[in-house]
């Protein structure tokens, strides 16, 4: 009874991989052979749909904003979009697929594979992309593609020139990587003054005023001295909060963890008023590891590389993790402007 019920499942299985090799491998009479994936006026799309065979989807789309948009609600990543686009225009065919191995390429696609749509200004997609597997050398990607609701008889090995790896990768479907990673953003000539204190560290927290365009004032904040500071150093420290970004979401790590470790003393904040009055901030936590982790055969209590981050552009239920290589450079300590300082006031 046992092996006449692992029988049957395994007909079914192969009934259902059949059908949907077949969605793909009988795609029109003419059995045409397209493999025009390019489309030279990206300026011209106006949607694009991503979907898995998980379940997964997402659509980007500026069709009534001017900018791309996830899902109709939040800005998308400009440097992802970009980067299809530019994958759109750029894309040529490397090489044919062996007869022998189309069976196998059509099979990956129709189990495992991505979809993507290109829309532009109508409601019927102008190309679709089917994205399978990378080849063996990773340097080119199986694809197949549909125009005019008629789908190529055979699959493609495509690549882009003077580029080299795998081009599904740039076509996710979950919604939180799509996301703009974009912590803070503000006009550097709009602030007035930018004050950090550091909680934990053995830096020194300072306040920078803005007087004018030209003049910038600098407080040590343990001493209460104020100084002058070089315009130049001025600028360049504000020119720093144009964009600040997070490198990604935590959404794995239990909401008790985290209300716990938000609700610790941050380790850097810095608070931003502008010129108009607002006032924005941001703060950085510590990430904890595992008692009696090392680096070395020094012993750490959190996290050398990361940390977490808040900022109030932000909505409280994200968690963004930033590096410290990049946020660093935002939270020096006041004896980094030591030198740029002149005339007591």
């Amino acid at each position: 009874m046992r092996n006449l019920i692992i029988f049957i499942v395994f007909i079914l299985l192969a009934a259902i991989s059949y059908l949907l090799i077949s969605d793909i491998e009988l795609f029109s009479d003419k059995k045409e052979e397209l493999k025009d994936f390019a489309i030279e006026d990206t300026a011209a799309i106006d949607m694009i749909f991503i979907s898995k065979l998980n379940g997964e989807n997402v659509t980007l789309t500026r069709r009534n904003s001017k900018k791309w948009l996830v899902n109709g609600e939040i800005e998308a990543r400009p440097d992802a979009i970009n980067l299809i686009l530019k994958t759109l225009h750029d894309i040529k065919v490397q090489q044919n697929v062996s007869q022998k191995g189309i069976p196998r390429v059509l099979k990956r696609m129709a189990t495992s594979g991505t979809k993507v749509e290109f829309y532009m200004g109508k409601d019927k997609a102008e190309k679709v992309w089917y994205i399978g597997d990378p080849t063996a050398s990773r340097v080119g990607t199986y694809m197949l593609l549909e125009k005019d609701g008629k789908k190529s008889s055979k699959p493609y090995v495509t690549h882009m020139l003077m580029e080299r790896g795998y081009l599904g990768t740039r076509f996710f479907a979950d919604q939180s990587l799509w996301r703009d990673r974009v912590l803070l953003k503000t006009n550097p000539k709009e602030i007035k003054s930018i004050e950090v204190l550091h909680k934990n560290d053995s830096l020194t927290s300072f306040r920078i005023n803005k007087l004018d365009t030209v003049a910038f004032t600098i407080q040590n904040l343990r001493t209460s001295e104020v100084f002058n500071l070089n315009t130049n150093k001025g600028i360049e420290y504000f020119k720093l909060f144009n964009g600040v970004y997070y490198e990604y979401l935590d959404v794995k790590t239990p909401i008790s963890e985290l209300d716990s470790i938000y609700n610790s003393h941050a380790r850097h904040q810095v608070k931003i008023e502008l010129a108009n009055g607002k006032k924005m901030e941001l703060k950085t936590f510590n990430i904890p590891v595992v008692a009696g982790s090392k680096v070395g055969d020094q012993i750490i209590d959190y996290h050398p590389e990361r940390m977490y981050a808040y900022s109030t552009t932000m909505a409280r239920e994200d968690h963004p993790i930033v590096q410290n290589l990049t946020f660093d450079p935002l939270v020096p300590g006041f004896k980094a402007f030591a030198s740029s300082t002149n005339v007591e006031k």
